[in-house]
């Protein structure tokens, strides 16, 4: 211990006295632990640390698909869920869970808020405790109850800033009063972040789609459902299980599960579904990261041995007083390992004050962004990069070449020792330029995809053209007819607006990322094989001014008018690579579907 500490005072003169090479390592290596240490903040919280729910491990999502019909994602139906949750022996609970736009009012404004809709037992299931309040209950999802509403954690930070006395508060939903019952503590939410959670019964459409599933099988066909594996039970047992139920709804149900569809269900585990979009570019954002701190390694090798070549003749003294080789090694690692402590703990700063972007940046690819922090493995990560880093730069240069005592006294070792470690520098600094290089590359041609993707025409004006997203009340606007009138009322008073040329309408945006409804067609006089599903189309609605308002061209025959309604023969616009798909040489104007 007398030695370390003798030795760590003789580094602390020597660094002062060379206060450049002091400055320009600590900072080399601030940022290259720094980087590393952000990126690894990333993994950590999202990649490494489990699931904050109880038992997180087994916790599944359900998933089904139609393969041959080319259907990647088939959501649940509500008698799909009621019969997998009925029938199934792997799960200790199954649970449902879909995605609703509300207004929130009572407050001084009205608010969007973002809800989830989900079964009373789900959090139980997740094994989430509300921080304030309680969870939902099971007579809280009969019909008729008391319509109530659980606060995520971020939303009752930002709009009622942590207040404790939020529970009991009542709000205007869709025409009825909902009661706060609980907040959440800061988690994970999937598949989406929401601001507020209702039961099954509050929303208006699913209560509507559960009085329709006894005539239709597939009503209210927008569920995402989860399960709890039962003890004793794997993943492996419980695919067995769900796919021999989904052959089952295929015999029992052919006429909503054609067998030219291939139903097919899939079992996976909850944590696996919320970080396989974010894995991917985290992994290569480590890989980055670790090639940045190898660069700055080399720099500080580079630094350390042209320092080294001045002290050539420090060091023939002290070998020639009786120090041994493995005595300047280790006065070498205590001084490098103390820079790169110093180093280590700026990058450390670096990586804190940059944490809240690249949460924010992390935050696009997955709801687990919500737990990313500076916690203690994070802190014995930098540790241990930073003892690494300060080895490979005081070893490094020790193995350049040996030390002549006598050569060294004479003229400072200007032979065979510098010839060495002018090898080693240039091999250094060709690794350098190399790896630098590649990430440049790398750089540049990310930089080009995004010019080029900035170039790419997207089909439609982007230029002076505004966009506003419309929340009704459904309660008042429940079927096309309601809304049509609400929209024939509003476009003419914002064509009245000075500056606006034409206003339009549509269900949604193009290239927002929402996916647009789909269904099956069929080309008059063009007979679908047996045993072939019909081609399925994406759908959208407009209203007669929405291509112009948008800038969208009109290649061939007419956009809509004020005369095509529900009592006039029903028209349709096609794009062009479906008109290119089905009708190739013969024009689509006037052919039927």
């Amino acid at each position: 211990m007398e030695r370390l500490l003798t030795d760590l005072r003789f580094a602390a003169r020597s660094l002062v006295k060379s206060p450049g090479f002091a400055i320009a390592t600590i900072l080399t290596l601030a940022l290259g632990i720094g980087a590393n240490t952000a990126i690894f903040s990333l993994i950590n919280g999202v990649l490494l640390e489990p699931l904050p729910y109880r038992d997180g491990e087994r916790l599944v999502l359900l998933r089904q698909s139609a393969p041959k019909a080319d259907v990647e994602n088939l959501a649940f139906s509500i008698q799909e869920v009621y019969d997998y949750r009925d029938l199934n022996q792997s799960l200790s609970g199954l649970v449902e869970h879909h995605s609703m736009q509300f207004t929130l009012l009572r407050r001084e404004e009205p608010e969007r808020v973002s809800t989830g809709v989900v079964s009373s037992e789900f959090f139980d299931v997740l094994g989430v405790t509300p921080i304030v309040g309680r969870t939902f209950r099971p007579e809280d999802d009969d019909l008729g109850a008391e319509p109530v509403l659980i606060l995520s954690h971020g939303y009752w930070q930002r709009s009622f800033g942590g207040d404790d006395t939020i529970i009991g508060q009542t709000f205007e939903m869709n025409d009825k009063p909902h009661t706060v019952v609980g907040v959440l503590p800061p988690i994970p939410q999937f598949p989406t972040e929401h601001d507020v959670y209702m039961p099954t019964q509050a929303c208006p459409f699913r209560a509507a789609g559960e009085r329709g599933m006894a005539e239709n099988r597939s009503a209210f066909r927008a569920i995402t459902a989860f399960g709890r594996l039962k003890d004793k039970m794997n993943l492996d047992q419980a695919q067995a299980d769900f796919s021999a139920i989904a052959s089952r709804f295929e015999q029992d149900y052919p006429e909503t599960y054609p067998s030219e569809a291939g139903l097919e269900l899939s079992v996976g585990a909850l944590q696996n579904e919320l970080t396989k979009t974010a894995r991917p570019t985290l992994l290569i954002l480590l890989a980055t990261s670790a090639l940045v701190l190898l660069i700055a390694c080399a720099n500080v090798v580079n630094l350390a041995v042209a320092r080294l070549m001045r002290r050539d003749r420090e060091m023939a003294v002290r070998t020639a007083m009786g120090a041994g080789r493995g005595r300047l090694v280790q006065q070498s690692i205590v001084e490098s390992t103390m820079l790169s402590l110093i180093g280590g703990g700026l990058g450390l700063l670096l990586a804190y004050l940059g944490l809240d972007l690249l949460t924010a940046f992390t935050a696009r690819f997955t709801t687990r962004a919500v737990g990313i922090d500076i916690d203690a493995r994070v802190l014995l990560f930098t540790f241990a990069v930073s003892v690494t880093t300060g080895l490979v730069v005081a070893i490094a240069p020790a193995l350049s070449s040996g030390l002549n005592l006598a050569t060294a006294l004479r003229d400072g070792g200007h032979t065979t020792a510098h010839r060495g470690r002018l090898q080693m520098r240039s091999l250094l600094i060709a690794g350098q330029v190399a790896v630098a290089v590649v990430l440049l590359v790398c750089a540049g041609l990310m930089l080009r995809s995004l010019f080029k993707l900035q170039e790419v025409q997207p089909g439609y004006q982007t230029e002076s053209v505004l966009m506003a997203r419309l929340s009704v009340n459904w309660t008042r606007y429940q079927n096309p007819e309601d809304g049509q009138r609400f929209f024939s009322a509003l476009l003419p008073r914002l064509r009245e607006i000075p500056g606006v040329m034409s206003a339009g309408v549509g269900s949604g945006r193009p290239l927002s990322g929402a996916p647009p409804a789909t269904t099956g067609f069929r080309i008059e006089n063009i007979p679908i094989e047996e045993g072939q599903l019909a081609p399925q189309v994406a759908t959208r609605v407009a209203s007669p001014d929405f291509f112009s308002a948008m800038g969208i061209p009109l290649l061939k025959g007419r956009s809509f008018t004020e005369t095509d309604h529900n009592e006039s023969a029903a028209v349709g616009v096609i794009n062009r690579s479906l008109a290119a798909q089905y009708w190739r040489d013969t024009d689509p104007i006037g052919q039927r579907v």
